[in-house]
């Protein structure tokens, strides 16, 4: 219990701090608005490192995949499947939206403008920048992952000059996440306040709208484990493979649980994998890049927090919408998800794309901390899918996991 607790206990902090700035703004007003600036300074600070986060986190991670190529198929169906199962989880949030719609007749006011690019997005405008300046910018932050990508193919395929240049973006990639570290022990104080202010003028009854959608983010996870997964395995084949998933599945997704981390949670997937009877030589090297890439809780939670924005502040959900809210969710999952220690990148990415006022962050940073251990549950085990789907589409068999003969036993307990 004490280990779950420290690895919760930046979640729990950020939570408790949120709720008390909550309290005090919708209590005491005017205090709130003393200590605004509090959390704008903390913002800023974070701001600044965005845009060397990004540059730096996504052309480093790519540069890495890019030495794969000669697994050609492998990384492939792990790509493809990386772009496949967030959509299908976006989706699923979408869906179940429309059923039932917990902010519904909720509106938010914000004393900063704004210009939602829904219904109005110049599509040219987010995906580039009209030069190198303008990668300099959290307003440009899809543009930068872009070129970022771009760099880090070009960096992969560069050879030993390449190489050289790959060494430096992961030691300045070391330098920045202490960076991130040293601001992020400032969170709770600085994204408490700036919450204060933002409540000081809205409705308490947003309060039981964030249960509510809270709520409603569990059960949509909670129908996505069970039929999704039970899906994507009988992808890879059939009954046989949806019993193995399901008997070996339990011990990752606890560990999810209580780590809050795919990575921290990987030791114990590649074990599952094994029980499972997936061959090593496929599992080794999709399950460390799927753990990266394909984050299906990521894209739920992220299309989530664009619904809940868009129905407070009244923008349409029109088709267009529906598009950028697919696309962020993708990206979230495969980029914004995998950065390291970038913990409000998603809610920075989600606010920037949609041309949101700052004021909307701190409740969005509420849905993630809380909705983060089912998310990751759902990560993990999807990785787990995924990896069947992989051996199948390769064409390498190993034996069921029924069989557990003492050696075969032996073998999976090594």
């Amino acid at each position: 219990m004490k280990a779950i607790l420290q690895n919760y206990k930046s979640s729990i902090l950020l939570v408790i701090a949120l709720a008390i700035g909550g309290f005090i703004g919708l209590t005491f007003p005017s205090i709130a608005k003393e200590v605004k600036p509090i959390g704008e300074i903390f913002l800023n600070l974070l701001f600044m490192t965005i845009v060397p986060l990004v540059g730096v986190s996504v052309m480093s991670s790519i540069a890495k995949m890019t030495d794969l190529r000669k697994l050609g198929k492998i990384l492939l169906l792990v790509i493809i499947i990386s772009l496949l199962m967030p959509l299908v989880a976006s989706l699923t949030m979408i869906g179940l939206h429309e059923i039932y719609n917990p902010a519904k007749g909720i509106v938010v006011t914000f004393e900063q403008s704004f210009q939602g690019n829904a219904g109005g997005m110049n599509f040219v405008e987010m995906v580039t920048a009209s030069d190198f300046i303008g990668l300099l910018s959290k307003k440009n932050i899809l543009a930068l992952i872009i070129m970022s990508i771009i760099g880090g193919i070009a960096i992969g395929q560069a050879g030993e000059s390449g190489q050289k240049i790959s060494s430096l973006l992961d030691a300045a990639n070391d330098v920045i996440m202490k960076l991130i570290s040293i601001i992020m022990k400032l969170a709770p104080l600085g994204l408490g306040c700036y919450f204060a202010d933002t409540m000081a003028s809205q409705d308490p009854k947003l309060v039981i709208t964030f249960g509510s959608v809270i709520a409603m983010f569990f059960v949509t996870s909670l129908v996505y484990f069970i039929f999704a997964s039970t899906f994507y395995s009988w992808i890879a084949g059939g009954l046989p493979a949806i019993k193995s998933f399901w008997k070996c599945m339990m011990e990752p997704a606890a560990t999810s649980l209580g780590t809050c981390s795919s990575l921290a949670s990987l030791p114990v997937t590649i074990r599952a994998a094994k029980k499972m009877g997936l061959n090593d030589d496929i599992l080794n090297v999709s399950l460390p890049l799927l753990a990266n890439l394909n984050k299906g809780g990521v894209a739920m939670i992220a299309t989530l927090k664009v619904l809940f924005i868009y129905q407070i502040l009244g923008i349409p959900f029109d088709t267009q919408a529906l598009l950028l809210t697919l696309m962020i969710a993708v990206i979230s999952a495969i980029i914004v998800g995998g950065v390291p220690g970038g913990a409000f990148l998603g809610e920075i990415f989600i606010v920037t794309t949609l041309g949101l006022p700052l004021e909307a962050i701190p409740m969005l940073v509420i849905l993630g901390a809380i909705t983060d251990a089912p998310a990751t549950m759902l990560n993990v085990v999807n990785d787990l899918n995924a990896t069947q789907i992989i051996q199948r589409f390769c064409g390498n068999k190993k034996p069921a996991a029924e069989d557990t003969s003492p050696t075969n036993q032996l073998a999976t307990d090594v």
